[in-house]
C-alpha cells in the first residue's frame, strides 16, 4: 500500500457541508462527505454497480446515495441496491479524524500513527490549502530549502546580499531530518516590523523540522539581535503537510500558530490574527508561485549543481523513498560527488537518536 498506509490531511473541514466532495490521494479518487449526524465517511469514489462516481450523487440521512441507480452507502463502505434489495456490496473506506480546520484519513487495517501537531503556548493562526505544480519531492525541495527566500519571500527570509554569512546546519536520524538556519533579515515593511518589534541588523532564525509518516515539515521562525541571544517580540510555527495528488501535482495543507510576547491573553495576536493570516497566505502562495516555472519537473537530483543549502535535498528524498514510500531501502546516489558545497566538500550532517514528541534537536533553544 506504501504510501497510502499514512494519515494524510485531504480537505478542509469548512469544504465539506451538505454535498460530497471528490479528493484525490496519490491518484486515488476519494469521496467525502458528511452524515445529518455529522460523521465523515470517506470511500472510494468508484460505484461498485456501474463504476459511477459517487462524489455527484447526494447525502441521504447517514448515507451516501449513487446518483446514476440509487446505491446508498454507509461511512464504512457497505452498500445497497434498492432495485435489488439482496444484492449487497463493500467499496474501500477510510478512518477520518477531523483536527486543525482538516479532514484527515488512513486506510482501516494500516497501523499508522497520527502526527503530532505541538502547539502549547501558541495561539491559532489559520489552516491554508495550496495545490502546487509539483511532484511530491520538488514541491518539498521548494519548502525545505532558504537559499530562495532572498529572492522569493517578502517577510520570512533572508537578506539576498548576505546569504553568504547564512549559518546553515544539518542533523538527521533515522526518520527526521532537522536544519537550522540563521544570519542577516532580509528588511520588511516598516509597520510590519514595527510590531514585531525588529530593528535594522537583526538575525533572522528558521529552524524546521521535516519527518515522513506523513512527509510534513514544521517550521520555528523568529528573530533575535546580532547576538542571538535577544528574541523579539513575535514566534512563529508552521506546519506543513505535503500531499501527493497525483504523479504531478501536490496539495499542500499548512496550520500556521504564533506567540507574543506583548501583554495580555493572546499577546495582541488575537487583534491582528487577520493581518498574520494573510501573510502567511501570501508566503505559501510565493513557494508554489514559483513551482510554476520550474523548467523540468523530473525529481533526480543527479547531475545539479548543488550548494550548501542543498543537503537536505539527497536527505529528505532518502526517507520518502525508505519511509514514505514504503520501498525498503535508501535511494542510491542521492548526494553525488562532483555536486559539492564550497571548497569542494557537502555540508557535514550529524546523526542524532530519536526524541519522541519534539520538533527541534535536542541542542537547539530560542
Amino acid at each position: 500500500m506504501g504510501m497510502l498506509e499514512h494519515w494524510h490531511p485531504v480537505a478542509r473541514s469548512a469544504d465539506l457541508r451538505g454535498q460530497p466532495l471528490e479528493v484525490q490521494l496519490a491518484g486515488i479518487p476519494i469521496v467525502l462527505f458528511r452524515t445529518r449526524s455529522g460523521q465523515v465517511g470517506a470511500l472510494s469514489n468508484i460505484c461498485p454497480h456501474r463504476r459511477f462516481k459517487l462524489s455527484a450523487g447526494e447525502v441521504v440521512g447517514e448515507r451516501l446515495r449513487c446518483r446514476y441507480h440509487g446505491w446508498t452507502f454507509s461511512p464504512d463502505g457497505q452498500g445497497e441496491s434498492p432495485a435489488t434489495p439482496k444484492l449487497h456490496a463493500c467499496i474501500s473506506s477510510y478512518e477520518t479524524r477531523e483536527i486543525h480546520g482538516l479532514v484527515w484519513i488512513k486506510p482501516r487495517d494500516s497501523q499508522a500513527a497520527f502526527p503530532a501537531i505541538e502547539a502549547e503556548g501558541f495561539y491559532y493562526i489559520g489552516t491554508f490549502v495550496h495545490d502546487a505544480p509539483a511532484p511530491l519531492e520538488l514541491t518539498v525541495d521548494n519548502f525545505n530549502e532558504i537559499e530562495h527566500s532572498g529572492t522569493v519571500h517578502r517577510t520570512f527570509g533572508y537578506d539576498l546580499e548576505r546569504l553568504h554569512e547564512v549559518v546553515v546546519e544539518y542533523q538527521a536520524n533515522d526518520d527526521t531530518v532537522w536544519v537550522r538556519n540563521r544570519g542577516p533579515s532580509k528588511r520588511i515593511f516598516w509597520l510590519y516590523a514595527l510590531w514585531l518589534g525588529l530593528r535594522r541588523g537583526d538575525l533572522f532564525h528558521d529552524h524546521w523540522t521535516t519527518r515522513f509518516s506523513p512527509v510534513h515539515s514544521v517550521f520555528d521562525h523568529w528573530w533575535t539581535d546580532a547576538t542571538g541571544r535577544c528574541e523579539r517580540m513575535v514566534r512563529w510555527r508552521v506546519y506543513v503537510f505535503y500531499v501527493p495528488w497525483d504523479q504531478q501535482r501536490t496539495r499542500v495543507f499548512s496550520i500556521g500558530f504564533a506567540r507574543s510576547r506583548y501583554p495580555g491573553p493572546t499577546g495582541g495576536l488575537r487583534l491582528i490574527r487577520w493581518l498574520f493570516r494573510r501573510e502567511l497566505d501570501r508566503e505559501i502562495r510565493n513557494d508554489v508561485a514559483i513551482l510554476h516555472n520550474l523548467a523540468s519537473y523530473e525529481t533526480g537530483i543527479a547531475g545539479l549543481k548543488l550548494g550548501r543549502f542543498d543537503k537536505v535535498l539527497g536527505l529528505t528524498r532518502e526517507r520518502i523513498e525508505r519511509i514514505y514510500r514504503r520501498n525498503g531501502k535508501p535511494l542510491s546516489g542521492s548526494w553525488q560527488g562532483d555536486d559539492m558545497s564550497e571548497g569542494g566538500h557537502p555540508p557535514a550532517v550529524s546523526t542524532l537518536p530519536a526524541r519522541n514528541g519534539s520538533h527541534l534537536p535536542p541542542e537547539t533553544t530560542g
